[in-house]
């Protein structure tokens, strides 16, 4: 089976695409799958110039309830008129950033039938979702400035909500996640756990600002590679990931990844 992942949406523009703050990604396997939908609908012409048709679109992901990776909902859902939408349960609820004040940062509720919220892991035709990971490892320090908003009282964001998924080819796993503010490692290891074997290849964002050693040394004990990373990886990290054991690379709007 060939997988092709194209990224529609990333913070680096590319020529003669357009680049934004958000992330999305096209995944083309046994299924078409969209992971995450940018701030706005971007996404969908960078997927016309790329000449990816959002119409045959299968299933759409959306990892967090963020603006930057489920902005283009609406967009996606006028699109395209048969496919599901998955979500974390609770992705709708009020999130906010605290620098300089605050800023709301999270999703336009839409009701739509298509809308499928997820509760716990769960295998779908050609792909399995993972939410509910445990803190084995240290959480991204920027989450520190994040809120959500639980019975009118702003509380420090659980990300409980978050998603990645899991797409198994010949034996070979694939990890798509999207700012894993729940911990890249944290997220890996879920996977390795759930599926007893390291991840083969390893596409996101992992919400780390600086250096990573303590994140780059851990990395190769659940991946065996390649990884790329971007949007919320600042390339001061990635970089810093790349002295680690695993071939790590940059993720940005047109990268085309073939394996």
């Amino acid at each position: 089976m060939l997988l092709k992942i194209i990224c529609l949406v990333e913070d680096t523009p590319k020529d003669p695409l357009m680049g934004e703050h958000g992330l999305s990604l096209y995944i083309e396997s046994d299924i078409r799958i969209l992971f995450d939908m940018g701030q706005s609908r971007l996404f969908a012409e960078n997927a016309r110039r790329l000449g990816v048709d959002l119409r045959d679109v299968d299933v759409a992901v959306i990892s967090h309830g963020h603006y930057d990776h489920g902005g283009g909902l609406r967009y996606f859902l006028e699109i395209n008129d048969s496919a599901d939408v998955l979500l974390g349960e609770g992705a709708f609820t009020p999130r906010y950033a605290v620098n300089g004040g605050w800023r709301f940062i999270g999703l336009e509720e839409i009701h739509d039938d298509r809308i499928k919220f997820i509760s716990k892991t769960e295998s779908f035709p050609g792909f399995t979702v993972i939410r509910d990971f445990r803190d084995l490892f240290e959480k991204p320090a920027g989450n520190r400035a994040l809120f959500e908003c639980l019975n009118g009282e702003p509380v420090p964001d659980s990300f409980s909500d978050e998603l990645a998924i899991v797409i198994e080819d010949e034996g070979h796993l694939n990890l798509i996640t999207g700012c894993s503010h729940n911990g890249i490692l944290n997220i890996v290891s879920k996977a390795y756990d759930i599926f007893h074997k390291p991840v083969d290849l390893l596409v996101g964002g992992f919400h780390l600002e600086g250096p990573s050693e303590g994140v780059a040394s851990r990395l190769g004990e659940f991946v065996r590679g390649p990884v790329y990373t971007g949007h919320c990886t600042s390339e001061e990290a990635r970089l810093s990931l790349a002295e680690g054991p695993v071939n790590v690379n940059p993720l940005q709007t047109g990268t085309e990844i073939i394996t």
